[in-house]
């Protein structure tokens, strides 16, 4: 079975490595991709869009769809591209997964009830990124370095990409009751920039036969957001997508060889 693993925004393959290390170990071709601008320079990031990622993501998961079944697994922004994916598989414009693997995906950006919010700047995003598109932000500090490692455009935050993203995910939230994939979702307790409840809300929300909902607890106040990468879950999250992909990979063994009519 292939494995197509999209990472993060601003980041890179690297975010993946754990989990496509894992999951060619234990025989699935994994696939790691880097998204259109990212891995590159700062300028090809900034030029890049939502609409290149998503005809990327779409465009990857066609190709490969053309050797056999397809788990689809993504991180963050990668996470939202896989229930593009999904949905659009729902809708009959691709074929279906076998299984979708989301890690610390955001579907809010803020809310208020609950309240939560990634930064204040969520609240008036449209206008910030017009007024702003590109901040400079301080590089990560050596603590979270040592606990979560992560490569990518760390010292730009473009305003307009979460703008874009952002007006994406109404319609991503609507078509939640389109996937009827098995669904694991995976993300940390401690996570302030994905809150847990946009995990429950992805349990709750779509219509997966199998839902698996691991929210994991660390000690560590750094690295909330890197599940993939953090110390102390990555083992974690890399042994429980094996364990998805096998039972995903089952699953569709089944299916195939279930006689007509049964």
């Amino acid at each position: 079975m292939q494995c197509l693993l999209l990472h993060g925004i601003g980041g890179s393959p690297f975010e993946m490595l754990p989990l496509a290390d894992a999951l060619a170990a234990a025989g699935f071709a994994a696939h790691a991709p880097a998204l259109p601008g990212h891995g590159g320079t700062e300028e090809a990031y900034l030029a890049s869009s939502f609409a290149q990622w998503r005809a990327f993501a779409r465009t990857e998961y066609a190709r490969l769809s053309g050797e056999g079944p397809v788990l689809l697994a993504g991180y963050s922004l990668g996470g939202i591209l896989a229930l593009d994916v999904a949905q659009a598989a729902a809708r009959g414009e691709l074929p279906p997964p076998a299984g979708l693997l989301a890690l610390a995906t955001p579907l809010f950006f803020h809310k208020y009830f609950p309240f939560f919010a990634v930064s204040w700047r969520f609240f008036l995003l449209p206008l910030q990124a017009r007024l702003r598109p590109v901040l400079r932000v301080p590089p990560r500090d050596p603590a979270s370095r040592a606990v979560a490692p992560w490569q990518g455009h760390e010292e730009i935050c473009c305003l307009r990409h979460f703008a874009e993203v952002e007006r994406a995910l109404p319609a991503i939230r609507r078509d939640l009751p389109l996937i009827r994939a098995p669904l694991c979702i995976v993300q940390l307790r401690s996570d302030m920039s994905c809150r847990p409840y946009n995990a429950f809300y992805l349990a709750r929300r779509s219509a997966a036969p199998v839902t698996h909902l691991h929210l994991l607890r660390v000690r560590s106040p750094h690295g909330g957001h890197l599940p993939t990468m953090h110390r102390e879950s990555r083992e974690k999250v890399a042994a429980l997508a094996v364990s998805f992909a096998q039972e995903a990979a089952e699953a569709t063994k089944a299916c195939k060889f279930t006689p007509q009519g049964l």
